[in-house]
């Protein structure tokens, strides 16, 4: 079988002859039109710029799919932190079963109306529970804030998987970009303290790595929807380095730095990236990281469209076969 750096032709990808597909480039059209009127989200405060951020969030949200119940629940925090807010988001015709969801935005961004689709979309295709976490955010709670609500949601999933017979069944875990991150940190801190750790998880166009010189951040760093500049402010406010411009050497940062023995020990996993998007090195840094312990792991690149497609499976074919990726592993798996 290929190796990843076999099956990704990176200096195909990054050329400048790269582009939008057609539908990407309409979608692209059409938020920028959408967006007309907006301020320069760079140039407010984080607090003025979350209602903007929120509104082009809810464009997402048309059309999600009818399920039996949601359901908002509080999870205990972790060392006297407050209670996490989820939804629990139950399908019609559930099956025994539980999928933790972390949502996306930099981990400054995003609450539990900006990814509902999504979460919503994974319950119904899965047809198990989905735990909605609505974990702090940075700046006003850097890390490991949002990591310790996020093992809180995950161990109330395996809490419940003790004493209901709804959630007997297999325990899963995913998440988009920040919060695919958060999916991976996780799984390490869990590995780490011997608790139970998820049958599969299914991670989105994750952050795995702090190089924001990578080569596709420096080939996308602006115009393609995640910005260079965005993410390396995301990462200011979430966990500033001590050592400005030196690497993050904590694996629950940055994951490409779990040791091999960690990294062997995690569960199966499926990750995508998108084909014009600054972060797509760092899922494929994190295969090869994968590929080294012979994990088992599957990687897509869907090429011609940018990061936080998967949202857009109502607009764009390449979203909805994405998806269809990534439950079709889950179904593979998703008993361990």
């Amino acid at each position: 079988m290929a190796s990843v750096k076999e099956r990704f032709d990176l200096k195909r990808m990054l050329s400048p002859e790269t582009k939008r597909s057609d539908e990407m480039q309409a979608l692209f059209d059409w938020m920028i039109e959408q967006d007309k009127g907006m301020p320069d989200l760079n140039t407010i405060s984080i607090q003025e710029s979350r209602p903007w951020r929120a509104k082009q969030a809810l464009r997402t949200n048309a059309d999600s799919p009818a399920v039996a119940s949601v359901e908002r629940i509080k999870a205990p925090g972790m060392n006297g932190a407050p209670d996490v807010v989820c939804d629990l988001i139950t399908p019609l015709n559930a099956e025994p079963g539980c999928m933790l969801y972390l949502h996306g935005g930099g981990w400054a961004f995003g609450d539990l109306e900006s990814h509902s689709r999504l979460a919503k979309i994974l319950a119904t295709e899965t047809k198990k529970r989905v735990l909605y976490a609505d974990y702090r955010l940075s700046p006003e709670t850097p890390f490991p804030g949002p990591l310790d609500d996020s093992v809180a949601a995950w161990r109330w999933i395996v809490g419940k998987a003790e004493s209901d017979a709804n959630f007997r069944g297999p325990l899963s875990i995913s998440g988009d970009s920040a919060g695919a991150n958060l999916s991976v940190a996780v799984m390490l801190r869990e590995l780490e303290r011997g608790r139970r750790l998820p049958d599969v998880a299914l991670l989105f166009y994750g952050v795995y790595d702090d190089d924001t010189e990578s080569p596709s951040y420096m080939r996308f760093a602006m115009g393609y929807g995640l910005a260079r500049p965005g993410m390396m402010k995301f990462w200011s406010w979430y966990a500033p380095s001590e050592d400005h411009g030196s690497p993050r050497q904590d694996a629950l940062l940055c994951p490409v730095r779990a040791s091999s023995a960690a990294l062997a020990k995690l569960p199966r996993m499926f990750l995508n990236a998108a084909g014009m998007d600054p972060l797509m090195c760092d899922t494929l840094r994190f295969a090869e990281r994968l590929e080294e312990v012979d994990a088992t792991f599957e990687v897509h690149v869907h090429e011609g469209v940018h990061h936080g497609f998967i949202q857009q499976t109502a607009r764009l074919a390449e979203s909805r076969r994405a998806m269809q990726l990534a439950i079709d592993f889950y179904r593979r798996h998703e008993r361990g």
